[in-house]
């Protein structure tokens, strides 16, 4: 980068001044360049590490996840939400999702811990009124 100072030289006496100037600011800059080319070189960006795919469920995981499911739907039921809350949220994340995903929850690995225990919560609520409306026509039917 060669600043180009010729049609300055031809001018007027008293733009030495602002010529000189010029010239340092310039010195500078190529300073400032060098240094930022010297620590880019430096600086390599390393990639970060991808977490491994999650495994695959197996079956043996699927049932037990699902027991779980049921054991901890029939304590929210009895009336424990918050024991079954605290239950929840000891998963860690990765945990919990394959919870989630063992019981047909529509979750994905990115998805936050707190979207998954709604989904959780809303699976019992809804499992809650559909039951509800089967027992109510059998009890209309007999």
């Amino acid at each position: 980068m060669k600043f180009k100072v010729s049609c300055l030289k031809n001018s007027m006496p008293e733009n030495t001044e602002i010529l000189n100037e010029l010239k340092s600011l310039h010195e500078k800059l190529n300073s400032v360049l060098l240094l930022l080319e010297e620590i880019s070189g430096k600086v390599t960006k390393t990639p970060k590490p991808r977490k491994p795919k999650p495994t695959p469920l197996t079956q043996e995981e699927i049932d037990s996840y699902r027991a779980k499911f049921v054991s901890l739907y029939d304590m929210w039921l009895s009336g424990q939400e918050t024991e079954v809350l605290g239950e929840l949220e000891n998963f860690n994340a990765d945990d919990l999702r394959r919870f989630a995903d063992a019981n047909n929850l529509n979750v994905t690995s990115k998805m936050p811990k707190q979207r998954v225990l709604n989904l959780i919560g809303a699976r019992f609520r809804e499992r809650k009124q559909l039951f509800r409306g089967v027992a109510s026509q059998n009890q209309t039917n007999t």
